[in-house]
């Protein structure tokens, strides 16, 4: 009994260390973020700075779209430092590359936003190139952070952002004159970009051995399985929060972009840190002897209790954004509450969606995310045309509210058809050995 009770110690303790890394992470990201838009607002016109936060956003939308479901995948599956982890999540990069490419190509010629029109008339080759180039970078920067955390050097995801972060600022001092909406848009998007292609390349001083392509695992087929299931899944559990700014940027012009987009960066932090704790909780969930359901508890109170007293903070304080920015950035304090609001039901939503793709419950899992996905996105694409954006502001928490009580329901039902948690990178079986829990005759609490 004493050993499984310091066996639950230590799987809290790490989800609780890496939950925590991740969000100091998130807040360093959206503090930046806000600092050099902020930076920016002040000493550009709201145009440029609605054009170049409007290239940032199709950015970090491709590279969401050519996510290919890698990044769980790879904490699945390429958690250890064996050979097959490494040649895993070698293709793993591959992957995330080529569909960068592709993808990001298709986004400027295919679909053709306004957004592209600025690149191509700073240069017509050059800045799709660059493009293509950040998106790539910044897909591979979000495998670099799965890859630490399976290793639990959470320092070095921390690190790692705050070098990005300090680097923008005495870039963003550099007197570009011309164009200077591409060179806001380069200055927010290289760094990290950059980050992805640095660390991927020093990852062999972390993880002991160098990139491997050879020979492939046995383990090769379940994890392409399992990363287009979750690829699909992921579109639409993280849709919402990327294609939102784009239905945005189609539907408004330059000027109230830039005021969306400065609510749009507080929603992202709060949105964020709930996801981190739900990878937290898929790296730490899946290891041999890891007690779920009360991960599972402690992951929903730390989360929702973040949220809560978030959106507490931002309806209180929501007049700060008028007196930093500025009056013209007036509808950004005003769509702010909602926005934020929106993001205690995604708590829910977050961790129970980890829970189900934990225990591998797919029904679960596409209930849950197409719920989400469908509820945010119709709605945004009726009320933004109309409404702009406070259309989209009701969209994401309406949406969010529903998506909630899907994923509340489906945890009811999963908990009645409860199977043991298969250790990482295994096919869940019928007949595996139950939770150290259930061994000592200790009832799981509801």
């Amino acid at each position: 009994m004493l050993r499984g009770l310091r066996q639950r110690a230590s799987g809290h303790r790490h989800l609780l260390t890496g939950s925590a890394a991740l969000v100091v992470t998130a807040g360093v990201q959206a503090l930046s973020g806000a600092l050099y838009w902020l930076l920016a607002a002040r000493t550009d016109t709201q145009t440029d700075v609605g054009h170049a936060t409007a290239l940032f956003t199709s950015t970090l939308f491709v590279t969401f779209l050519a996510g290919m479901g890698q990044p769980v995948a790879v904490a699945r599956y390429a958690a250890g430092r064996t050979r097959d982890d490494h040649v895993l999540y070698a293709w793993a990069t591959v992957a995330v590359t080529v569909a960068g490419a592709v993808f990001g190509l298709g986004y400027l010629y295919v679909a053709a936003p306004a957004a592209a029109d600025e690149l191509r008339a700073w240069d017509g080759a050059l800045g799709p190139a660059l493009f293509v180039l950040l998106v790539c970078g910044t897909g591979l920067s979000l495998l670099v952070d799965v890859r630490l955390m399976t290793q639990r050097r959470w320092g070095l995801v921390v690190l790692r952002s705050v070098v990005v972060a300090v680097v923008r600022f005495p870039l963003l001092a550099v007197p570009v004159e011309t164009h200077r909406a591409i060179w806001l848009f380069f200055v927010a998007a290289i760094p990290t970009a950059v980050s992805g292609l640095l660390v991927t390349g020093l990852l062999p001083l972390v993880t002991g051995d160098r990139h491997r392509f050879r020979p492939l695992p046995e383990t090769t087929r379940a994890m392409v399985r399992y990363s287009g299931v979750n690829w699909l899944s992921t579109l639409a559990y993280q849709a919402p929060t990327f294609a939102m700014p784009v239905i945005v940027l189609m539907n408004v012009d330059a000027d109230v972009n830039a005021s969306f987009y400065v609510a749009w960066g507080v929603v992202g932090l709060a949105c964020y840190v709930p996801m981190a704790i739900g990878q937290a909780l898929l790296a730490e969930g899946g290891r041999d002897g890891a007690h779920l359901r009360s991960q599972v508890r402690l992951a929903i109170v730390v989360a929702g209790g973040l949220m809560v007293i978030g959106t507490v903070a931002a309806t209180l304080g929501r007049d700060l954004v008028v007196t930093l920015y500025g009056a013209d950035y007036r509808a950004a304090a005003d769509v702010l509450p909602p926005l934020v609001a929106a993001s205690i039901p995604w708590a829910i939503t977050s961790v129970y969606l980890t829970e189900a793709r934990v225990r591998h419950f797919s029904g679960a899992t596409i209930a849950i995310t197409a719920t989400l996905t469908v509820s945010i996105l119709g709605a945004a694409l009726v009320l933004v045309p109309r409404h702009g954006i406070d259309g989209a502001a009701w969209a994401f928490l309406g949406g969010n509210v529903v998506a909630a009580g899907v994923a509340l329901a489906a945890h009811l039902v999963g908990r009645q058809a409860y199977d043991p948690v298969p250790s990482a990178g295994a096919v869940p079986m019928g007949g595996e050995e139950p939770e150290a829990d259930e061994v000592m005759g200790m009832a799981p609490l509801a």
